[in-house]
């Protein structure tokens, strides 16, 4: 099954109208303001979750009255709306894009990120995507072509302590037994050379992220 996230982040319509036309999913949810995103994006939600400070629960009973599953929680609780969103994902299996996750609060999207990690625990693939990033985590070798990393950057930050054993395959500056700590920045705005490329590493959890940094660019690239 393939899942899709609308969250409260910045919506950036013409490029997410793009990338929906482009990959289909079987489930989506909305949380709390991306119900108003996935109705200017002409998208009904399975599922509606969310405290709905932002959004507001008087414009839900339309999708009570076509038997929307909607998880409403008080504001004061412990999680995030998009964590309890991510949770609810991950119990139906396969992969999951979160839409809207950056823009806005600083702690919102850091939290995000960190979400990915309780996709990972449970075995499912989750990224976050925009008109300019794609994020995921990785804790075990991978390979990318261009169709998976359509921007112009490819960088790599640890995610929960040190990352050893880097090799860096098909990269404009490769890498053989890099050993990756908090702090440091050296795999930063790293290039392909060519359609595809290989990380290896040995232990450790990275935080992948290819990203764009152009003022102007052709928004409807492949993702």
């Amino acid at each position: 099954m393939k899942t899709i996230i609308v969250t409260g982040g910045i919506l950036h319509k013409e490029f997410a109208a793009s990338f929906l036309e482009k990959n289909r999913y079987d489930y989506v949810i909305a949380v709390d303001a991306g119900v108003g995103y996935c109705k200017k994006l002409g998208i009904v939600p399975d599922m509606i979750v969310g405290d709905f400070d932002t959004y507001g629960t008087d414009r839900l009973r339309e999708y009570e009255d076509n038997d929307v599953i909607i998880r409403r929680f008080a504001s004061e609780k412990d999680d995030t709306d998009t964590e309890i969103a991510m949770l609810e994902a991950a119990k139906r299996g396969g992969e999951t894009d979160v839409l809207c996750a950056f823009g806005g609060r600083m702690d919102h999207m850091l939290a995000n990120i960190h979400n990915l990690y309780l996709a990972m625990e449970r075995g499912i693939r989750a990224r976050l995507v925009d008109e300019d990033n794609i994020i995921f985590l990785a804790d075990e070798p991978f390979s990318v072509t261009k169709r998976d990393f359509p921007y112009k950057f490819v960088s790599f930050v640890p995610f929960a302590g040190e990352v050893t054993g880097i090799k860096l395959k098909g990269f404009k500056y490769p890498l053989n037994g890099y050993t990756l700590k908090p702090g440091y920045s050296r795999c930063i705005s790293n290039e392909m050379t060519g359609d595809k490329a290989e990380v290896e590493f040995n232990n450790g959890i990275l935080i992948v992220i290819n990203s764009d940094d152009k003022i102007t660019s052709d928004r409807n690239n492949s993702v």
